[in-house]
């Protein structure tokens, strides 16, 4: 069994030790701005009344920044874990138990602030040198834990049995568990005995309008099947992250499983002061409390409803090879749930228009052509003349709505062109005319 707290690449640069004297005035932050929070803000939809519960590994209680915040917790570490709670066992509750962990001379060990940094984004208190979190009239629920399969279960159904009580509306989780059985687990986590009961928490509280994030990782992979519960389970809302040019981060782990991008650059608390965050840690914090906030003001609305408003309404970038991701943005999000009626489902104010699919085929100079329309991100495999040509991923010209592929026959020569795109066998085009699945063509 692996697990790592998805969090900084590298050391976070801390910008201030020791505390500060709390002012109303809080210095802007360009990650906030960048999801448009100041249109909760000015309408004073701070996160009052709502709960964030988080699964990490405790924070510095004493902080400034949480002060009043963190209003319960659990601790959970298995006998497998020298670990222990602060009141020396492996099992506790209550605000204490949230916790960060202390050293055997008492000192809180500062290599374990992971947990500042996400908890500060979601609640953290606005003073003169770090902005607050996103929804900083919002309560925290810690679990500190050691992230083991059954540590996590039994901080999601200490979430679920106090929902209520809380008004716990969403869940944040930077970290990764990685439990395989099988080469299927690679294929597919959902199937992974491992994950089974970490599934089935996530799923009760998706069941009652709790919605769990998770930080996509960070893998440095394109394209990846990612086997990390929770962000690869279907219960979870997995976060992808941007910087500060308003691009995907480098150390994304991309797959079709990420459903939302947040920033991962705000200011947070440390053990002592404050540090920039980093790494799909700090995305998932953005996302769960940014979703707090649309919870709070749309109250009518269904969790499902405010999150589907958040995928259909953001700004949408492209990676390298996912295309259309949608970023968090509570402007756009306000509008769609405004205009969205009760029981009904979200829609998309700026669609993509629907792009034409088709293969057309020409032949000059002795090449064939071929202009896969539609298809990019796509893999096309095409038999020319007896000889293969494999592409994948299809790349469009640029400024063009189409790739070109071509190949050299020489001219006054017959030759047979099929093309195959994602393993589908396509009907061609030629001098504007459907020729049918094989074309048989003169070169010139």
């Amino acid at each position: 069994m692996a697990k790592r707290i998805i969090g900084a690449l590298s050391t976070a640069l801390l910008l201030l030790v020791g505390f500060t004297t709390p002012a109303k005035a809080a210095p802007i932050e360009p990650a906030y701005q960048a999801i448009n929070v100041n249109a909760a803000w000015s309408k004073n939809i701070l996160g009052q009344g709502v709960t964030i519960a988080m699964i990490d590994q405790g924070v510095n209680l004493q902080h400034e920044y949480f002060d009043g915040q963190v209003i319960d917790g659990i601790c959970v570490f298995q006998n497998n874990n020298t670990a222990l709670c602060p009141n020396g066992t492996k099992f506790q509750t209550g605000v204490l138990a949230a916790s960060q962990r202390r050293d055997i001379f008492g000192r809180l060990l500062t290599d374990e602030t992971h947990g500042n940094m996400v908890a500060g984004i979601v609640a953290g208190k606005p003073n003169s040198v770090a902005p607050g979190g996103i929804a900083p009239q919002a309560k925290i629920v810690m679990a500190n834990t050691d992230m083991q399969p059954r540590s996590v279960v039994a901080a999601l159904e200490y979430f679920y049995q106090n929902r209520e009580k809380y008004n716990i509306v969403a869940v944040s989780m930077s970290f990764g568990i990685l439990g395989l059985t099988s080469r299927q687990d690679l294929l597919n986590c959902n199937t992974n005995p491992v994950y089974a009961e970490v599934r089935a928490s996530l799923k009760k509280l998706r069941s009652v309008g709790v919605i769990p994030f998770a930080a996509a990782g960070n893998g440095y992979y394109l394209n990846s099947v990612e086997s990390w519960a929770p962000t690869c389970l279907d219960e979870a809302v997995s976060i992808g992250s941007v910087d500060e040019n308003g691009q995907i981060s480098i150390y994304n782990t991309m797959s079709t499983k990420v459903e939302l991008l947040a920033p991962d650059y705000a200011i947070s608390a440390a053990t002592f002061g404050y540090m920039q965050a980093s790494g799909t840690s700090a995305a998932a914090p953005t996302a769960a409390a940014s979703f707090a906030l649309l919870r709070q003001q749309f109250p009518q609305h269904s969790a499902q409803t405010v999150l589907d408003a958040m995928k259909v309404s953001g700004k949408k970038i492209d990676d390298v090879v996912r295309k259309q991701i949608p970023m968090v943005d509570i402007a756009a999000a306000q509008k769609v749930l405004e205009s969205t009626p009760v029981g009904s489902n979200p829609v998309d104010p700026n669609p993509n228009p629907v792009t034409t699919q088709k293969v057309t085929v020409g032949t000059f100079n002795g090449f064939i052509a071929i202009y896969a329309q539609g298809f990019e991100g796509s893999q096309l495999m095409a038999r020319i003349a007896g000889k293969w040509t494999s592409v994948s991923p299809l790349r469009n010209v640029p400024g063009k709505p189409y790739a070109l592929i071509k190949r050299n026959t020489g001219a006054g020569y017959d030759v047979r062109v099929e093309v195959w795109i994602d393993g589908v066998k396509q009907n061609l085009i030629a001098a504007g005319q459907n020729v049918g699945q094989v074309l048989m063509v003169r070169t010139r």
